[in-house]
């Protein structure tokens, strides 16, 4: 993981328990129901979204990937061997007399 990432992390961390604490908390504590919802309800469940989404793009941009090594050509030759098809009267069940 590189450093940027890992600060990122650190990063995302703290501006979520802020969000999930006393002054931010106090401000969505209300009798209005969006959806039906409680507003804190709503709050509390759209941040915890928002942090996991957040996290999973800093994993996935934070991986260092190595190239492939280059696979050898394919050669062209073919994998089932072709046998050879009898290409006389034999087996077609016309006669030659006619």
């Amino acid at each position: 993981m590189r450093q940027q990432s890992k600060e990122s992390i650190i990063i995302l961390f703290v501006v979520s328990a802020l969000l999930l604490n006393y002054p931010f908390l106090d401000l969505f504590d209300r009798a209005w129901l969006p959806f039906g919802i409680p507003l804190l309800y709503l709050y509390l469940y759209l941040i915890w979204l928002v942090m996991i989404v957040l996290l999973v793009v800093i994993v996935e941009r934070s991986e260092i990937r190595t190239p492939d090594s280059p696979t050898p050509p394919v050669e062209n030759t073919p994998s089932v061997p072709m046998v050879a098809a009898d290409r006389g009267n034999a087996g077609n069940g016309r006669s030659s007399d006619s």
